[in-house]
């Protein structure tokens, strides 16, 4: 072979090495990375709100670049009797395109409104086990004693979910058993037990 192409065959050679380093150095973003900057963003817009990560899936943009799709949830008043929830997503590194817009799931304390219900999440399961018909007596007890709630406790079951309503103030509480298509099927009542 001529000593011209030797050189350009080294050359090519040099030029594929140089690429495949640069590849190596090249940052790709970590899920941990993605976490922090999205808990980070959503810790200093959503002071005060019960927030966390549902899902981190990697993504490939037309150009072969990773980046992590991450959605999020925040739930403002969390401890309350009306609590707003809202899904948040994030692209991590940030694309040239925007992310799909937040969902929200409750606000104004009204679930339910449609004639087809489904009462999916904590939050919908809290607000429903007061506002919707049958609860009246639960809204009367969130009404009557508002300042001295405790946190709802929801416990979720197969097809159901029962809310559990109590105040320090009272001597009783109520539990609220729903349907996930919004049906009310009990309320009771409660004595608290007193000591001897």
């Amino acid at each position: 072979m001529s000593r011209e192409i030797l050189l350009i065959v080294a050359l090519l050679i040099v030029i594929v090495l140089i690429v495949k380093v640069a590849e190596l150095f090249q940052k790709v973003p970590a899920e941990a990375d993605a976490s922090r900057f999205v808990l980070e963003d959503l810790n200093s817009k959503y002071r005060n709100a019960g927030i966390s990560i549902m899902s981190i899936a990697p993504r490939t943009n037309d150009n072969g670049g990773k980046y992590f799709e991450v959605k999020t949830k925040v739930v403002m008043h969390p401890q309350g009797a009306c609590p707003e929830r809202s899904h948040i997503y994030y692209n991590y590194p940030t694309q040239n395109f925007v992310p799909q817009p937040s969902d929200v799931v409750t606000s104004n304390c009204v679930v339910c409104q449609e004639k087809s219900c489904t009462i999916a999440f904590p939050e919908e399961a809290v607000i429903g086990s007061h506002t919707l018909t049958g609860t009246e007596m639960v809204q009367a007890y969130v009404d009557l004693f508002g300042s001295s709630l405790l946190p709802p406790q929801v416990t979720e079951g197969s097809d159901s979910w029962t809310v559990k309503w109590d105040s320090t103030a009272a001597q009783y509480y109520l539990v609220v058993s729903l349907k996930r298509n919004g049906v009310v099927t009990s309320v009771k009542k409660f004595d608290k037990a007193r000591p001897a």
